[in-house]
């Protein structure tokens, strides 16, 4: 069950490597605002919209692995 209607704060951590390292504050913000009923695949596709044109090195987490950690919190 689900109690709130759209992400309003996120924050990623894990065993993984992004650079440069403060793109994982604009990947934050960029969650921000999601409806709490997107679909894994919705994210993702934002996620993978944000990622497209900028110049991000992701080691151990893709656009697919944060949404889906992310459906799964949700839960």
């Amino acid at each position: 069950m689900t109690y709130w209607d759209s992400i309003d704060s996120v924050q990623i951590l894990g065993d993984f490597f992004i650079h440069p390292e403060e793109s994982i504050l604009e990947i934050e913000r960029t969650l921000v605002g999601i409806s709490a009923k997107a679909s894994e695949q919705e994210m993702s596709s934002r996620l993978q919209s944000f990622f497209d044109g900028r110049d991000i090195i992701l080691v151990g987490v893709t656009a697919e692995s944060i949404a889906k950690a992310l459906k799964m919190a949700m839960k």
